[in-house]
């Protein structure tokens, strides 16, 4: 059997120190000319060179594999590097992706000024709208891209549906899950073939920690693996390790928050009802969010993250934004800290206004991703802001 370079589920539960040591060696000693040999082609099992994968990686991807209840995983050193694996790693010349509007701008935009460089045809559509599907995976497909749920306005995509036109399509259907970690979603028990996760957010947690993994089939990852030896992009294995270690309390951490976001989703659209300074709130646990069944039906919590929509503007919305106290001025999510952005200065700083208005990112938007701070301090914090 040839040994993997990823880690599998079933290499997640095999003995061994609970907290393992930090293996930081570029090379490793063989007996034989023979056993080099074996080890690097994968006959034998063994390290090689840690571009190829570590034992740090390998711990960190069956951890994550047996989380989302895939074959496996392959780590790399960013969330972005994990994407560009799955496009570049089954996608050639001539062959055409679907992607939705709702993505990760850093995807949008490789999407936008790489893939087609190389030859790969890129058709955005809107995931939402059952027409738009249709005629984007008209004429076949290689790969269908999503992301739920979306980044700031926590919309939710129907899996099965979608999941049903990639395989109508002949597609690969990989989503981008980052907003909503397993165990809470598992895009794969709905259809997906790959799902991506940046590491940087919940699975890592604390805002110390850059990476990015993909799980799925074997036969899905074996070329993602292959990319990765070729491109060099994996994870290092200190980083490795801190995200390995954060596993341990990735439930509890993301309950709370969870539940934390609900609670504020829920003041914050009380004061949009009694005509305060709030034009709009999105948060799927909200029974007015367009999602709310969906995400029901395929999220065990209803996620961390939350934006609402200030009365007034970009002005009104950045004097709310500086009277945080408590809240976090900073990009990126999923940390324990409750951080808060401007996503027409951050996420979609690079998309035009009549971009902006077709995805419904208002100038007037904060998006807060939820940390560990007790509820009270942090609604205290809202309430000082926006009554000021």
């Amino acid at each position: 059997m040839k040994h993997r370079d990823y880690g599998c589920r079933d290499d997640a539960r095999r003995g061994g120190p609970l907290s393992p040591d930090v293996t930081r060696s570029t090379t490793f000693e063989k007996g034989s000319a023979e056993e080099v040999r074996a080890v690097g082609v994968g006959e034998a099992p063994g390290e090689f060179y840690p571009r190829h994968g570590s034992p740090n990686c390998r711990g960190l991807e069956s951890r994550v594999a047996e989380l989302e209840g895939a074959d496996g995983a392959v780590c790399f050193s960013s969330g972005m590097a994990a994407l560009h694996a799955i496009v570049f790693s089954h996608c050639r010349s001539g062959d055409r992706i679907a992607a939705s509007r709702d993505v990760y701008g850093g995807m949008t935009a490789m999407l936008q000024v790489d893939a087609p460089r190389f030859g790969i045809d890129v058709r955005p559509f809107d995931p939402f709208d059952p027409r738009s599907l249709a005629s984007a995976v008209e004429g076949g497909l290689r790969l269908l891209h999503v992301e739920t749920p979306t980044n700031p306005l926590c919309r939710v995509v129907d899996l099965p549906a979608v999941a049903a036109a990639a395989r109508k399509a002949g597609a690969i259907l990989s989503v981008d899950a980052t907003f909503c970690p397993p165990p809470f979603q598992r895009p794969l028990a709905f259809g997906a073939d790959l799902v991506m996760h940046s590491l940087t957010k919940f699975l890592g947690g604390h805002s110390d920690a850059l990476g990015g993994i993909v799980s799925g089939r074997h036969e899905l990852l074996e070329p993602l693996a292959a990319f990765r030896r070729r491109t060099g992009g994996i994870l290092g294995p200190d980083t490795a390790w801190l995200v390995h270690r954060s596993l341990g309390t990735l439930e509890l951490r993301v309950t709370a928050a969870s539940q934390t976001a609900s609670r504020l989703a829920a003041f914050l659209d009380d004061v949009r009802r009694r005509g305060g300074p709030v034009r709009a709130v999105h948060h799927p646990s909200l029974p007015g969010h367009p999602d709310h069944d969906v995400a029901r039906r395929q999220m065990k919590v209803f996620g961390a993250v939350l934006c609402f929509e200030v009365a007034g503007g970009l002005d009104a919305a950045k004097g709310v934004y500086d009277r945080f106290r408590r809240i976090r001025r900073a990009v990126s999510l999923g940390g324990i800290e409750t951080l808060a952005s401007l996503p027409v200065h951050t996420s979609h700083a690079h998309s035009g206004p009549e971009e902006r208005a077709r995805s419904g990112i208002s100038d007037g938007l904060i998006r807060v991703s939820v940390g560990l701070e007790p509820p009270e301090e942090l609604q205290a914090d809202l309430t000082g802001a926006l009554e000021a």
